[in-house]
């Protein structure tokens, strides 16, 4: 039986990615159907960067029954558990919703930073969250997206309610990314958060012009995925 060198490579590189050096980035999508997907462009670009990015889906947008808040929870821990198993340098990337809930892995789990991209810390007014639920209309994802089930919004309302203070209790680098134009969780909810946070352990950035959906929209890529791997490269960070 011939012996292939290069084959045997390919198939290490393929089988066993914990022998790969590279920081891990694992990714935590915000509420909408397009859950994990969210994630595919900056991934794309983030791998190019030599950097390893996890994604995943932690519920199910088509199963009227995964609704449990403490399944989703446990779902991202697992993740991040694994991740650090490794043995390498985690990160944590959390949009929208996930931004929240990726606030609370990082204040339970010795990661090495974390990015908030338009966290729903304080997504909208107590009027429009309960005509949002009876209207099935929040989501994350744009505007001919389908509409989450009044189940799926109570639930991410109880992640916002139940985790949006984790934040106070993360010790690594936070750096949070914002729209001036988002349409879904205004500008001034970051701003909010970092005004009760220590100004040396967080940086908020604005991003002019940008929508909600600015990790996969594809009209400030080239602005913000640059700031993203440098922030995760060790290049910029947010201590004075």
């Amino acid at each position: 039986m011939k012996f292939s060198l290069l084959w045997y490579k390919e198939s290490m590189k393929i089988n066993f990615p914990f022998f790969s050096k590279k920081d891990i980035i694992v990714t935590v999508h915000g509420f909408g159907h397009r859950t994990l997907h969210e994630m595919d462009r900056i991934k794309a670009y983030l791998e190019k960067q030599n950097f390893e990015v996890w994604t995943y889906a932690y519920f199910s947008p088509e199963d009227p029954e995964d609704t449990d808040l403490h399944a989703w929870i446990e779902r991202n821990e697992d993740m991040v558990r694994t991740a650090l198993s490794t043995g390498r340098k985690v990160h944590l990337l959390g949009f929208s919703m996930g931004g929240v809930i990726a606030s609370y892995l990082a204040s339970v789990f010795p990661v090495e930073s974390l990015l908030l991209a338009a966290p729903a810390f304080y997504p909208i007014d107590f009027s429009q969250v309960e005509r949002a639920v009876k209207q099935k209309v929040f989501s994350s994802g744009g505007k001919n997206e389908q509409s989450m089930s009044r189940e799926h919004t109570q639930t991410f309302l109880k992640v916002v309610s139940n985790y949006r203070n984790s934040i106070f209790q993360v010790d690594c680098p936070v750096l949070i990314l914002h729209g001036t134009s988002d349409e879904v969780i205004s500008w001034h909810s970051s701003e909010r958060i970092c005004s009760l946070l220590s100004a040396s352990s967080v940086r908020l950035l604005y991003i002019e012009g940008a929508h909600h959906r600015f990790l996969y929209d594809g009209y400030c890529e080239r602005i913000v995925f640059p700031i993203i791997r440098d922030y995760f490269r060790g290049e910029m960070t947010p201590f004075a």
